[in-house]
């Protein structure tokens, strides 16, 4: 990411952000990536979504060598530690709302990916061999998502933005002005997104901010959400196999004081309640 400032011929200045490749990093970020995450942007702003705005797409690199997206600039930073914690879930979880609320009924999302039980099934599969070389909980969670897998309920798929936290929201003045980083946008589950985000916040936080959470976002959407602890324990799968690599997000992001013990404490509770609660559905 570039932020870069336009100079216009009336001398008004515009902040763009620039979009490319990270080297070494991207190496995937090709032409139809660039194009694709365009897309992505274009109907997430058609939805009303708050988010950075797609400006301009250079997919071929002709301008500056690799492919760029230019985006709004949104002013202002990720907010992991609020005053108000009410206050801060409740802006979370209605701009996850907005996103809920974009159905293939209404919109046409067929250029989207979709990620729904199939390919959650393919995905333990993927996970089997770093679950037996990792901690006994894995293992634990492995095996009841996927004895699970063919009896929760499945809720009509949404757009997902598939990586949902609070480090990819933008906060100026303790208000939520944009989600970000639609790289990874499907059709899915959203469970997916509400889990995702409950996962983060458990352990930064605490499991009493990630039930905040699901209470604000429950209050407003059109119904609850049935068998939120399969996505939890989904999600809670792949934060024991990585959440010692989050942390020094985190610290970037401003909570300086989490350490992996404690991280991996949180969210081991996390995933624990969530398996009695499996236990609880047969």
């Amino acid at each position: 990411m570039h932020l870069l400032t336009i100079l216009a011929a009336d001398g008004t200045r515009t902040r763009v952000v620039a979009r490319r490749a990270r080297p070494g990093v991207e190496r995937s970020w090709s032409p139809e990536r660039a194009m694709q995450e365009f897309e992505k942007l274009t109907l997430v702003e058609q939805a009303g979504i708050p988010a950075p705005r797609p400006l301009y797409l250079d997919a071929n690199g002709a301008l500056g060598g690799d492919p760029t997206l230019l985006l709004s600039y949104l002013p202002g930073r990720p907010l992991l530690a609020p005053r108000s914690v009410t206050g801060w879930v409740t802006e979370l979880s209605r701009a996850l709302l907005t996103v809920h609320a974009v159905t293939p009924a209404r919109t046409d999302l067929t250029h989207l990916p979709f990620f729904g039980q199939q390919e959650i099934a393919d995905k333990l599969e993927r996970y089997r061999e770093q679950v037996r070389s990792g901690e006994p909980p894995g293992r634990e969670v492995h095996n009841a998502l996927v004895s699970n897998l063919e009896h929760v309920r499945w809720p009509p798929p949404t757009l997902v933005h598939d990586d949902f936290w609070p480090g990819n929201t933008v906060w100026s003045r303790s208000h939520l002005v944009g989600i970000i980083d639609w790289a990874t946008a499907k059709v899915g589950d959203p469970r997916a997104d509400v889990s995702q985000c409950r996962v983060d916040l458990a352990l930064s936080l605490g499991i009493e901010v990630a039930d905040a959470f699901l209470t604000a976002y429950h209050a407003e959407a059109p119904a609850p959400l049935p068998d939120l602890w399969f996505f939890d324990l989904f999600r809670g799968l792949g934060a024991l196999l990585s959440y010692e690599k989050w942390i020094p997000d985190y610290h970037d992001l401003g909570l300086t004081q989490l350490d992996a013990t404690e991280a991996g404490e949180r969210l081991r509770a996390f995933v624990r309640r969530a398996l009695d609660q499996s236990i609880q559905h047969h």
